[in-house]
């Protein structure tokens, strides 16, 4: 059992709505406390792009002249959205392989025997996983990595003040952008993450292989003894359907990052107005996916409450 269990114990039951929302405020607080790797790995790479920006070499004298105030802050925008990249991607990857530890390892140290002899449900428990999961570290990594584009905002124009230009404006269409893209990530994965947490809690061993292998194996098993491709295709939808769907390669994307014709640089709030988030999220497939994520959420609560074995 993990040492500091007995300090994040409540020392009541809860009772009610307000009880039932205390309790998982506790359990999410426990999460973040007991995998701090959510929440440092994502520090540790702002502090390091902070560290590259300050020492690192920047050259971009060569625009200096052909840039005017448009170009400029569509840089700063561009400089606004690749800087939070790393910082999503290392969170994509502690949140896959937490939603795969969360429920597996509490039976593998046999700490599952503590935290079921307190008065929370397996429901609770197992929807404070996913909310850490799908909303506590999405909405987290948001926060910091627009804090960190002030900082990456700031620098960039004392390094390079001829290269780039603020604007207010642009800088919040930018993070509304990054807001809305995290929010429909989120949605559209969910399902991803619930088959990891499904997973956790259902293998016996080696979770982490067989999250690996299944994806890799049944394509395979189908095409050599059905000929067909029906769970590739299926792959190959959920991983990049809803952006084909928001239309993340229209034009006036790759214009935005075109560096080679600096004078058609377009800030990265222009998606605002080309890309379709109203059709995306209204996409009958995102919600069902949704579905099927609360459901196997619930399934492997259920199997919580009867598998207690390493």
């Amino acid at each position: 059992m993990n040492a500091n269990a007995a300090e994040l114990a409540p020392v009541r039951a809860p009772s009610g709505r307000a009880g039932t929302l205390e309790a998982l405020v506790w359990l999410v607080r426990r999460e973040l406390w007991e995998h701090r790797s959510l929440w440092i790995a994502p520090l540790v790479v702002e502090a390091l792009l902070v560290v590259c920006l300050l020492i690192g070499h920047i050259e971009m004298d060569y625009l200096e002249t052909v840039l005017q105030r448009p170009q400029r802050v569509a840089i700063l925008t561009i400089v606004q959205w690749a800087f939070a990249q790393p910082l999503f991607i290392v969170a994509v990857i502690c949140v896959a392989f937490y939603l795969l530890d969360s429920l597996y390892a509490e039976r593998k140290d046999r700490s599952i025997l503590f935290w079921k002899s307190l008065p929370v449900s397996d429901e609770l428990t197992v929807a404070s996983k996913f909310l850490v999961a799908a909303v506590v570290v999405p909405l987290g990594v948001f926060v910091l990595a627009s804090l960190g584009s002030l900082i990456f905002s700031a620098i960039v124009e004392l390094r390079v003040p001829a290269a780039v230009s603020w604007d207010t404006v642009e800088w919040l269409r930018t993070e509304l952008v990054l807001l809305l893209t995290v929010i429909l990530g989120v949605l559209w994965y969910a399902p991803i993450g619930g088959a990891l947490l499904l997973f956790s809690a259902w293998i016996r061993r080696a979770p982490i292989l067989w999250a690996i292998l299944v994806p890799i194996v049944a394509p395979i098993v189908e095409y050599v003894g059905l000929h067909t491709t029906y769970i590739s295709n299926f792959e190959r939808y959920r991983i990049s359907g809803i952006w084909k769907t928001l239309a993340v390669g229209h034009e006036q994307m790759f214009v935005a990052f075109n560096f080679g014709h600096p004078q058609q640089l377009r800030p990265i709030g222009i998606v605002l107005d080309n890309l379709n988030f109203g059709r995306a999220f209204t996409d009958l497939d995102l919600w069902m996916g949704v579905l099927a994520a609360v459901l196997m959420a619930y399934a492997a609560a259920r199997i919580r409450r009867f598998r207690e074995e390493g």
